[in-house]
């Protein structure tokens, strides 16, 4: 808790509108961690039989994104999220890549 703490008063404090995090290590039902007051929408994919790997995109509150489709990989490599801002189409796409 302390740890993600930190992260998230870091996070917040670069004021993004969209951010994209990798190696979250968190599997499916702690996605509920990745929630703040400043935090809107949340799009995780994780490893099920490990706490490794895994990759989350966040949206800060007050973003009209509106939401189309996610594909998220069950080895928790990639998110890809579609949807619009402002009738704008856009598509995130948020991968961790083991370094070779």
């Amino acid at each position: 808790p302390i740890k993600r703490g930190k992260i998230f008063a870091q996070l917040k404090s670069l004021n993004s509108d969209i951010i994209c995090l990798q190696e979250t290590h968190l599997k499916l039902q702690a996605q509920a961690r990745l929630k703040a007051n400043w935090i809107g929408q949340t799009y995780h994919s994780s490893y099920i039989s490990k706490s490794t790997r895994g990759t989350a995109t966040i949206i800060r509150k007050g973003i009209p994104f509106k939401l189309k489709n996610t594909v998220a990989d069950k080895e928790g490599r990639y998110v890809i999220v579609t949807g619009e801002i402002y009738s704008t189409p856009l598509t995130l796409i948020n991968i961790y890549a083991p370094n070779f």
